[in-house]
């Protein structure tokens, strides 16, 4: 129920009127709303004289009006000017009213529209992994337009799928396809629709500058009420910003990828100094994400480790090749010629301004847990997670690979030599997630992959091997999954 009270903050002006219809002309006059309710006000003068005329407020709503009253005809006849003049003085002040509301609304609602965007922002920004950016903005968006649940389809990384479905599995999506949700996903605009069971459909689309790449759609059940144009209109304003970050996701991971491809070219360069040496960064990157998975080690923090590992050996391209491809044992002058590449490699990446879990787990690779490593001599702690996870992944390459002064070891001796060196020169859960890694993955579709040439002693028992070796490297049986931290 609307009334003059609900559109007019001060209604002396009215009051006036209608005293002076009264006083001066002996109209009887009243506000009724839109229900035809007298609405309380002074100087009000509801009377049963025989002839009333209404006068409606004339604006788009419908709030009632002005009821005039009097003995005859003729008197509110003589009076009809002065009501007229009346009226349109309170219709100017009503329609400055209503402007005043709707721009208080307005502003009430930019405001809000502010306050989520504000928020929104803080809650992404930094975020460059599209699923995790998808995530939140369902999240955000299906509570501040309360919906029941929502789906977000786009391309991520190499034109890969990605689907987000917020409070919704995979069989009620299906069911919502038979309702006709893929009629709608191919909109370009964002649209308010229902489905054929009445499922009210909030959805917009993802844009690049080259056409749409996804959606997200919003859902209202059956028995709530449909969603509104204000709420079309919000995730328009919302949709403008979205497109353009996913844009610019992609865009970071088009140069990420660039980037890495950047990083194995230079590594694949470094590795062909040494024809026994072919592959052996790519081999050691592998290794080492293969040791980071089973470490728990969060996925945007993986790139970095697969960086690191493939720039481990960076500072090699200072060494002499005499010295690199000797078949033969090292001088002691000719190893110190070796152990300055990790300083070369800290010089080389110095100017790029890498992060400093790159740079340190790239030059500490070769540090002990014993303080008898180089080039720093670094001690347990000291060293860095991925240091620990490349040093491993390193030796264990360089142990199954074939070298000019020996054949490739088998990968059980390997092993072997690697738990042996648990606590002194290794981590000892960072040998234990190598073990537990090759036997979670099957080995011929897995590690064989990474390297053809790995050999065994007896393939046939390696499963029962790793466990023994897993009893090697926790004598008390106390086999705990391996995590960071290190």
């Amino acid at each position: 129920m609307r009334s003059i009270q609900d559109s007019m903050f001060d209604t002396s002006f009215v009051e006036e009127v209608l005293s002076y219809l009264q006083t001066e002309h002996g109209i009887r006059a009243w506000v009724v709303d839109d229900h035809d309710t007298t609405v309380p006000l002074s100087h009000a003068a509801v009377g049963n004289l025989p002839q009333v005329r209404f006068y409606p407020f004339g604006l788009d709503a419908n709030i009632g009006g002005l009821k005039c009253a009097a003995a005859d005809e003729s008197a509110l006849q003589r009076a009809e000017p002065h009501i007229l003049l009346g009226m349109k003085g309170i219709q100017q002040l009503l329609k400055r009213e209503l402007e005043l509301q709707q721009t208080s609304d307005e502003m009430l609602q930019l405001s809000e529209q502010l306050s989520f965007l504000f928020k929104l922002a803080k809650k992404t920004i930094g975020i460059n992994e599209l699923s995790e950016f998808c995530t939140i903005i369902m999240k955000e968006i299906a509570s501040a337009v309360e919906a029941d649940y929502g789906i977000a389809h786009t391309k991520g990384r190499s034109d890969q799928q990605i689907d987000i479905l917020h409070n919704i599995d995979e069989d009620e999506l299906g069911r919502l396809r038979e309702k006709g949700l893929d009629s709608i996903s191919a909109r370009d605009s964002a649209i308010i629709t229902s489905l054929t069971d009445g499922t009210s459909v909030l959805y917009f689309p993802i844009k690049e500058k080259n056409g749409p790449i996804g959606f997200i759609v919003f859902f209202r059940r059956p028995s709530k009420r449909f969603f509104t144009a204000y709420e079309k209109k919000f995730v328009n304003i919302i949709e403008h910003i979205i497109s353009p970050t996913v844009e610019t996701i992609h865009l970071y991971d088009s140069l990420q990828e660039l980037y890495v491809n950047t990083v194995k070219a230079l590594a694949a360069a470094i590795d062909a100094k040494d024809e026994y040496t072919h592959g052996h960064s790519f081999r050691v990157a592998k290794y080492s994400l293969a040791i980071g998975r089973q470490m728990g080690v969060p996925e945007k923090e993986m790139t970095d480790l697969e960086i690191a590992a493939y720039m481990h050996d960076l500072g090699k391209i200072g060494v002499p090749e005499s010295i690199l491809g000797k078949p033969g044992k090292l001088t002691d002058a000719e190893f110190e010629e070796i152990k300055k590449h990790p300083v070369l490699t800290n010089k080389i990446l110095e100017p790029i301004h890498l992060s400093g879990s790159i740079v340190n787990a790239a030059v500490q690779h070769h540090e002990r847990l014993d303080g008898r490593g180089y080039p720093d001599g670094l001690k347990g702690g000291q060293i860095c997670a991925f240091a620990r996870i490349i040093a491993v992944a390193d030796v264990f390459d360089a142990l199954t690979s074939k070298r000019p002064y020996r054949d490739a070891m088998p990968v059980e001796k390997a092993l072997r030599l690697l738990s042996e060196g648990v606590d002194v020169e290794f981590d000892r859960k960072v040998v234990q997630a190598m073990v537990c890694a090759m036997q979670k993955n099957e080995l011929e579709k897995e590690w064989t992959r990474i390297h053809d040439d790995l050999k065994f002693t007896d393939v046939r028992r390696l499963n029962q091997f790793l466990v023994e070796i897993s009893e090697l490297i926790y004598p008390d049986g106390n086999v705990a999954r391996p995590s960071l931290p290190l």
